[in-house]
This record gives C-alpha cells, sequence and structure tokens, in this order.
C-alpha cells in the first residue's frame, strides 16, 4: 500500500476499516490531483517563495524544490529537515514556519 511505503499515515488509522472507508476516497482524489497535474508557464508571482523538504524524502528531491525559485521574481528559500516524504512532523519545521512568517 502506497501509504504505508510513505511512511506518513500513523499504521493505527491504517488498520482502522471505518476511518480508511471515509479517508480513501479523499486520499485517491488527491493522489489522482498530483498525477494527472500539468505545469503552464506563466510570470513569476511578485511575493516571496519559502519551500520545504526532507533530507530522505524519495519522492521530491532539493533540486525538485529548487525549481521554485523561478517562480517568484523576489526572494526565494529552501530548508530541508530530516526526514522523509512527511517531514513535516519535525517540530523545526513549526519554527521555521514561523520565522518565515515574521
Amino acid at each position: 500500500m502506497e501509504l504505508r511505503r510513505l511512511n506518513g499515515t500513523p499504521s493505527e488509522l491504517l488498520g482502522h476499516e471505518e476511518l480508511m472507508e471515509i479517508m480513501l476516497p479523499i486520499l485517491r482524489a488527491d493522489f489522482a490531483v498530483y498525477e494527472t497535474y500539468l505545469y503552464s508557464i506563466e510570470p513569476p508571482l511578485n511575493c516571496p517563495i519559502s519551500a520545504f523538504g526532507g533530507l530522505q524524502d524519495n519522492k521530491v528531491s532539493d533540486s525538485d524544490l529548487e525549481a521554485w525559485r523561478a517562480q517568484t521574481n523576489v526572494s526565494f528559500s529552501l530548508r530541508m529537515f530530516p526526514g522523509d516524504h512527511f517531514f513535516l512532523k519535525q517540530p523545526l519545521l513549526l519554527r521555521s514556519l514561523v520565522q518565515e512568517l515574521q
């Protein structure tokens, strides 16, 4: 199961049949959007962009995230954190978000 391989869904949730019945259509729709998205060239934005990633992510590399730099006319920052695709569990991320928003 892709969810288990990505390591972002607690095993308690994956093992809960009723919750999975509710969540699977939502997750499938999310994967479908990702799999069918086509990038279209647009002028860069006039706002800063901050990109965050996981150092051990085998889905999204730092060079993938670095590509966001071309999408802004102003500042760009890239911060990498310990963790895989679901590095979002890192407390350092919240501190970094606060810093970026200030």
